[in-house]
């Protein structure tokens, strides 16, 4: 099973879910935002495993802030990256390094909208080796049908503060899965049947609240009733 957790600024624990380990973590958010998505969020800080049109859609539909780390562009060595082919959004198309123009084709069943360029006029094309490997020299550029929602995370990503904002994350949600790790077992699933498994996370993270209140009482030489 794999356990979706989330915390506040301070690090205290606010609500979790126990999903089927196979899911990945981007499918599986909704259950976890609709138990606190009523505690009035302003920005919500995820890792890049979340970096997705549909959350960035459902956090800025809400009025909240998505902020997405940096995710390196998964392109072929040796070939341009999607960031070198530009937009036009008034034609609604793509430009080419070579200036020449990508046309909408097509909306695949994923929600991404296809743009090809003229495979006739790429074949001459010097960049040809940079650009694509098809047998018919026709670049495809996809762009998701959300993807303003993904632009306006980016800037909200290089809004002054919020690079120092992230930052705070290591000491919050990752402290709190070191702990469960090194000294709850959190590894591996260690019960059968998420009933169990929820169970188990349910008094192991209301434990590692109830440990700092304790700690933090006696740093404040309060007497615990």
């Amino acid at each position: 099973y794999g356990i979706e957790t989330a915390c506040d600024k301070n690090g205290w624990i606010i609500n979790f879910t126990v999903n089927p380990g196979n899911e990945h973590d981007s499918r599986t958010f909704k259950g976890l935002y609709d138990k606190i998505k009523n505690i009035g969020m302003k920005t919500c800080i995820v890792d890049a495993g979340y970096k997705t049109p549909a959350i960035a859609k459902l956090l800025l539909d809400d009025g909240i802030h998505p902020l997405f780390p940096y995710k390196r562009p998964m392109t072929q060595e040796g070939f341009f990256r999607k960031s070198e082919y530009v937009y036009d959004e008034f034609y609604d198309c793509y430009v080419c390094p070579n200036d020449k123009i990508l046309r909408y084709t097509t909306t695949n069943r994923e929600g991404y909208r296809e743009y090809k360029s003229c495979g006739h006029v790429c074949a001459s094309c010097p960049y040809l080796s940079q650009c694509t490997n098809s047998r018919d020299h026709v670049k495809v550029v996809t762009r998701h049908v959300w993807e303003p929602y993904m632009e306006t995370c980016e800037e909200i990503r290089h809004t002054l503060g919020m690079r120092d904002l992230y930052s705070h994350r290591k000491e919050t949600i990752e402290r709190i899965f070191g702990t469960a790790k090194e000294n709850h077992g959190f590894r591996y699933t260690q019960m059968y049947g998420k009933a169990r498994m929820t169970m188990k996370v349910a008094l192991t993270f209301a434990c590692m609240n109830l440990k700092k209140l304790a700690i933090i009482k006696e740093n404040w030489n309060v007497k615990i009733a």
